[in-house]
């Protein structure tokens, strides 16, 4: 039987229980295993001709989750718009406490204390409140994410607006949950001035050795604007950025270095840091600062 038989057959728009397109009659389960459809999880199957990112696997998810089980982390900031999750990460729910569960590979399950305004329905389950969701990044540590990343990702929360800073340190207030230090310390280093995740993650590096930088500094020589810089210790005047990608496309570079050089002429100094040196070498990131730092500090 040919592939576009079995589309007509059932002609499935999204992730669907196989059990259930059998019991139905959508499908025969000859059909399920031979036609143009992919497991994502047990019994949650996918046409191929749908394109595989991490909304699709929560898609998915939800369908073989537990029962009660929540949506939530980096999961559910991607399916709310903020892509923190790759496309093949763990899908990340919070299970209620007196719920069993059976591990399902591609699945993060945590049990928590769960009330009711830590979630609202979802597809055919629930997702977790911005409030939950974003307590859950800041606290799970089985899922190994960096002290200065979860700060990251606070800080892109709240410089979309997405969550307010003082109903987060209410929410965390009156909780016990595991991690719940790390939560709020997380927190109180985070800031809706930073522009990007990489930039929070430069400035939360530099703080645990002891280098306050602060976010989007704008430099003046008068009145005259010379530019903004990611990250600065202006009594130093010490710029530190964070070059991705884009800032090699195009007319980026040249934009880039006529803006540092007016700086540079009004004595200012320039640690450029890259993404292999962040994620490579931190260690050896900060090392480059504090000598940089001393420098200027000698002049």
């Amino acid at each position: 039987m040919s592939r576009s038989h079995y589309a007509e057959v059932a002609d499935f728009s999204g992730p669907f229980l196989g059990s259930r397109a059998i019991s139905e009659g959508d499908i025969t389960r000859s059909q399920l295993r031979s036609g143009p459809y992919n497991r994502l999880f047990q019994n949650v199957y996918v046409p191929i001709r749908i394109p595989q990112d991490h909304v699709l696997r929560c898609k998915a998810a939800i369908l073989a989750a537990p029962p009660g089980a929540v949506l939530t982390g980096c999961s559910a900031a991607t399916v709310r718009g903020f892509p923190f999750a790759l496309d093949n990460d763990p899908v990340e729910f919070v299970i209620p406490e007196e719920e069993g569960f059976h591990f399902q590979r591609g699945m993060h399950l945590k049990r928590s204390r769960l009330i009711g305004e830590d979630f609202e329905p979802w597809r055919d389950g629930r997702i977790a409140s911005p409030l939950r969701m974003t307590m859950d990044i800041l606290s799970n540590t089985r899922l190994h994410r960096s002290f200065p990343r979860v700060v990251g990702l606070v800080d892109a929360l709240l410089h979309a607006g997405f969550i307010e800073r003082e109903q987060l340190e209410n929410y965390l207030g009156h909780r016990h949950d595991h991690g719940i230090v790390r939560a709020r310390k997380a927190l109180a280093l985070s800031d809706a001035r930073a522009e990007s995740i990489p930039e929070s993650e430069v400035r939360v590096w530099l703080w645990i050795h002891d280098i306050e930088a602060e976010p989007q500094v704008e430099v003046y020589r008068e009145r005259r604007f010379l530019g903004r810089l990611d990250l600065a210790i202006r009594k130093a005047k010490l710029a530190i950025e964070y070059d991705g990608a884009w800032h090699l496309e195009g007319e980026q570079p040249r934009f880039d270095s006529e803006r540092r050089a007016l700086m540079e002429a009004d004595g200012w100094r320039f640690v450029v840091i890259t993404k292999e040196e962040l994620y490579g070498d931190p260690k050896g990131m900060v090392a480059r600062v504090k000598t940089a730092l001393q420098a200027s500090r000698r002049k």
